[in-house]
């Protein structure tokens, strides 16, 4: 028989009861400097023990296998999804049109992806594309797109964006896989395919852009500068949800 490299279906890593009540309990706080303080309390009971397993639980309607140990994206949404990006996550679900395309840059485990592909099922021809470009969360993006049935919104494409086609070194984070990118620093580096922007929209056929979402670590600018000079019009997204890395540019 061969075997193959396909994850385990999901459920297969439920939390346990005890874990399961501090879950749900850390995701109903409220919004308030104690809620927050309790929410982070409950999730340093649940994660005290068995931190190199993934958990298989649902957080904000979405069902998410989360990687605990090694990001801390996936570790906040799980247990704190009420404090993650909610007004930015929002935004983008009320701005998508039917035949629009939101384009998710530096996509992690798919907490915009997830937003955004929810808002596209309700509009007729809206889809998700989302660049991930390290090969660990590539894998863990696309097995939560098709945990939530997304598979025909959302195209994932396992590349970077910079301002060049070809390779680039990237970084991949010993510590935080959410840290990595293009931009040097610690951890382990390794070659990934890259790509300009410009020629992805043209290869995806996107004629209609509504959003982009860029988190890439301090390389927003390598890739957005020459692509908003060299972009037609008509390329041009109707809003931008970027990480603040001005520091870096």
């Amino acid at each position: 028989m061969m075997k193959t490299n396909q994850p385990p279906p999901y459920g297969a890593f439920r939390p346990s009861r005890l874990r399961g009540v501090f879950l749900r309990g850390a995701q109903g706080m409220p919004t308030s400097w104690l809620g927050k303080r309790l929410a982070l309390l409950l999730r340093r009971l649940a994660l005290c023990c068995r931190r190199d397993q993934p958990l298989d639980a649902q957080a904000d309607g979405f069902r998410l296998r989360v990687h605990v140990a090694d990001n801390v994206s996936e570790r906040k949404f799980l247990f704190m999804p009420q404090f993650v990006d909610t007004a930015e996550r929002a935004y983008l679900a009320a701005h998508l049109t039917p035949g629009g395309v939101f384009l998710d840059i530096g996509a992690n485990a798919g907490i915009y992806t997830l937003s955004a592909a929810r808002a596209a099922s309700r509009l007729t021809g809206a889809r998700v594309i989302a660049v991930e470009a390290n090969p660990v969360m590539f894998e863990r993006l696309a097995f939560n797109v098709a945990a939530n049935d997304f598979g025909a919104i959302v195209t994932p494409l396992p590349i970077a964006l910079s301002d060049h086609a070809g390779s680039i070194a990237f970084t991949v984070s010993a510590t935080n896989l959410g840290e990595s990118g293009i931009i040097a620093g610690a951890g382990r580096r390794i070659e990934v395919p890259c790509d300009t922007l410009v020629n992805v929209l043209t290869q995806q056929r996107v004629q209609a852009l509504d959003g982009i979402k860029i988190d890439v670590e301090g390389a927003e600018d390598i890739l957005l500068v020459p692509f908003f000079t060299q972009a037609p019009r008509a390329l041009l997204p109707r809003f931008v949800i970027i990480e603040n890395s001005k520091g870096l540019w």
